[in-house]
């Protein structure tokens, strides 16, 4: 005996029951369930069909009841409607073919009853095994759509829009696709599913709903992806972590991935070197604007030096030369700045690579956060200003000045 159970995100799992004799008494099967809510949606049996004679069965289920920790004991309520079908194992050779089973009836008294015969087995060497399954009625199966990656596509011929059949479970399934994308999460180049065919993405209750509408069968996930609540994501991988039959390594945390692949040597080599540069472009800079500040101070000294005679104070000047340096350095600055920015969007994402030498997926984010970027422009135009400021403001004879300038000319 099976008994299939779906949680609250419509995923189903088949339990075990145990064996249960076919001796016309009644019986009580049992099973663990150390996860809740779960909705009982099907029961399932396997007979061996008889190599003499058929068997005439009948199925009758009282009640079901669940108990918990400290003893209680609840009576769990059945559904009204369910549907009934069969399968034999190898199938038969010839359609309708005497001794064959026959499709199970379902009863209408007792919560649940059903009554099938068994058959009889043709006398050869493989055991034939007779498969009831019991399900509650459940609304027609939809559509299975998918989104398909690129690479799908390409390997598989199909296109946007096209029904193609996949093997999903040990089933074929019919799929329409829906969209195309380049990638699809959990499936990077590194992955099988990227190397030799592409991946699809579809929905896994969908799915399910029509591999038991046509099989019998499901598919139950292999990993599931967790969002935990503000600063509860220590706590959540370690308690995932402790579970004895949880392996730690399988358990990946997002923040420590991106870690990893922040100090990783293929991503972490070009972006220090991309930051190392930068630091270099704006000494760079800032020297190259101080000297260009101290060679025109120098050019206009007379100039300057003509303003004083008339009248012009020290610090005026100091002002009016600052100004006209902070406008030249900041339209070099901000040029320089959006040049860097395009510059850095560009080239990150083609230098960051994964230790197998490949382009990770999702791409590389470039953040230019604006507080440091504002910093970094900042402390470039203090030196020309602050050197700008200290030429302005120092003494000098204007007489000297005067002479040597028109002694040039």
């Amino acid at each position: 005996m099976t008994v299939t159970v779906e949680d609250r995100w419509g995923t189903p799992y088949r339990l075990d029951a145990g064996t249960l004799a076919a001796d016309g008494r009644e019986h009580t099967l049992g099973l663990d369930l150390a996860a809740g809510p779960l909705t009982l949606t099907g029961v399932e049996f396997t007979v061996v069909q008889p190599g003499g004679r058929g068997e005439q069965h009948r199925l009758t289920v009282r009640q079901v009841t669940t108990t918990a920790d400290d003893g209680t004991v609840r009576r769990v309520p059945l559904p009204d409607a369910w549907t009934a079908g069969s399968e034999l194992s190898p199938p038969p050779s010839v359609a309708d073919a005497p001794g064959a089973p026959s499709k199970p009836r379902l009863l209408g008294s007792g919560p649940l009853g059903v009554e099938y015969f068994t058959g009889r087995s043709d006398g050869g060497w493989q055991i034939a095994t007779l498969t009831v399954r019991l399900r509650v009625a459940q609304p027609k199966a939809a559509e299975v759509t998918a989104v398909a990656t690129d690479r799908f596509l390409d390997s598989s011929g199909a296109r946007t829009g096209q029904r193609v059949t996949v093997l999903i479970g040990g089933h074929d399934l019919p799929v329409r696709i829906v969209r195309s994308v380049r990638e699809l999460p959990g499936t990077g180049p590194e992955t099988p599913s990227a190397r030799f065919g592409g991946a699809l993405l579809v929905d896994l209750p969908s799915v399910n709903r029509r591999l038991q509408s046509t099989y019998g069968a499901a598919v139950a996930p292999t990993e599931w992806w967790l969002r935990t609540g503000p600063g509860k994501t220590g706590e959540a991988a370690a308690g995932l972590r402790a579970f004895p039959d949880a392996a730690p390594a399988r358990v990946l945390v997002r923040d420590e991935v991106a870690e990893r692949l922040r100090d990783d040597p293929f991503g972490a080599g070009p972006g220090a070197a991309f930051a190392a540069a930068t630091l270099v472009a704006v000494a760079l800079a800032a020297v190259g604007f101080a000297v260009s500040a101290a060679g025109s101070l120098r050019e206009r000294g007379t100039e300057f030096s003509v303003l004083r005679a008339l009248g012009a104070s020290r610090r005026r000047l100091a002002r009016t030369v600052a100004a006209e340096q902070g406008v030249l350095t900041g339209l070099a600055l901000l040029t320089g700045a959006a040049l860097g920015a395009v510059l850095t969007r560009a080239v990150i994402p083609l230098t960051v690579l994964t230790p197998q030498a490949t382009r990770p997926v999702p791409d590389v984010q470039v953040a230019l956060p604006t507080d440091r970027i504002a910093l970094l422009l900042a402390g470039t135009a203090v030196v020309p200003l602050l050197v700008t400021a200290a030429l302005a403001l120092r003494r000098t004879d204007t007489t000297v000045t005067l002479k040597d300038g028109g002694t040039g000319r």
